[in-house]
């Protein structure tokens, strides 16, 4: 039995189009009571042209309103789709790993239930993200994840601050990652998934897991970026989104730390303990000046249509407003 506890896993009428083998992608939808994006979610999925085999894997957390329950029962019906329902409310993170234990393919990727994948043809034209991403990871192994930008809609539109490559030295000193990493499932499995302890930031959180754990068996760290944006994160006012807890950065940081010191004691070249790195670490994570910038560097024009869309100053209203 999965460690993430018990669960029922349903199929319905679209699971043909789910192939066990290799080089295909399961997409993991963690979902409690979010029926009102749960189906845009999984139609923008769907609706991608991709060419290799995938599966989607909604997993109920526990959702207890009818609305969410006829939502995740249309998804059921749409190709390719599964249902992994968890007895009793367990939390994000549990409900991202019990997506990911459940998943059949080779390669994984999150998609939050109130997010969607982008569809215009115009980004299309080249294939899709996912696609792109497997093709990736599948011709070099030193390759840990593959990301994309992010581009926010609903109550903000525009790019995230942090809509630049990642690399692992950024990572290291608290960039953001995004939710839209792409990675091997056998990583993401031997890495421990994502800690239910870590309340928020548990991207970063994940990534670094994801990392660490294979900087100790010698393989590569290479971080490859797929621009786009090909990940749509919507910005509402609705106060169960993870990203909104009042949760200690400090806190957080220190359980990733503690979990990860010898990667952290090699990348940053210390022999500190973990409370020291921490705050090395935390110091260390850039303010959104910092972000503009290595954005600029990566694409200018785009970093001024941030600048400008965030009327952008030292001290941003946008900050207030927590829009990333």
């Amino acid at each position: 039995m999965p460690r993430f506890g018990r669960h029922h896993d349903h199929e319905g009428p679209g699971s043909l189009v789910t192939i066990t083998g290799d080089g295909g992608i399961s997409f993991v939808i963690p979902c409690h009571n979010a029926g009102d994006y749960l189906v845009e979610a999984v139609e923008s999925v769907v609706e991608q042209p991709l060419q290799r085999p995938y599966e989607v894997v909604i997993v109920d957390d526990g959702s207890d309103d009818d609305t969410t329950l006829k939502a995740i029962d249309t998804c059921a019906e749409l190709p390719g789709v599964r249902v992994v329902r968890l007895e009793q409310r367990q939390g994000h993170h549990e409900a991202r790993n019990a997506g990911v234990g459940a998943a059949r393919l080779e390669y994984v990727m999150q998609v939050d239930a109130d997010d969607r994948l982008a569809t215009e043809p115009f980004l299309l034209a080249k294939g899709s993200y996912p696609d792109r991403a497997v093709e990736i990871l599948a011709s070099d192994a030193d390759t840990a994840f593959v990301h994309t930008m992010s581009w926010m809609f609903g109550d903000f539109d525009g790019f995230t601050i942090s809509s630049y490559p990642c690399r692992e030295d950024l990572v290291v000193r608290k960039r953001h990652v995004p939710t839209s990493i792409v990675c091997r499932r056998a990583d993401a499995l031997e890495c421990g998934l994502y800690d239910p302890k870590v309340l928020k930031w548990g991207d970063w959180a994940f990534a670094v897991n994801l990392l660490a754990s294979r900087f100790r068996r010698g393989a590569g760290n290479g971080i490859r970026c797929v621009a786009g944006p090909f990940y749509e994160y919507r910005v509402h006012s609705r106060g169960d989104r993870v990203s909104d807890a009042e949760v200690s950065e400090l806190d957080m940081t220190l359980l990733v730390v503690e979990k990860n010191l010898d990667f952290f004691r090699d990348r940053l070249d210390r022999d500190d303990g973990a409370a020291e790195i921490t705050l090395d670490v935390l110091g260390q994570k850039p303010t959104r000046l910092d972000d503009l910038l290595h954005m600029a560097q990566f694409d200018l024009h785009q970093a001024r249509i941030v600048a400008e869309q965030r009327e952008f100053s030292l001290v941003s209203p946008y900050g207030m407003l927590r829009i990333p």
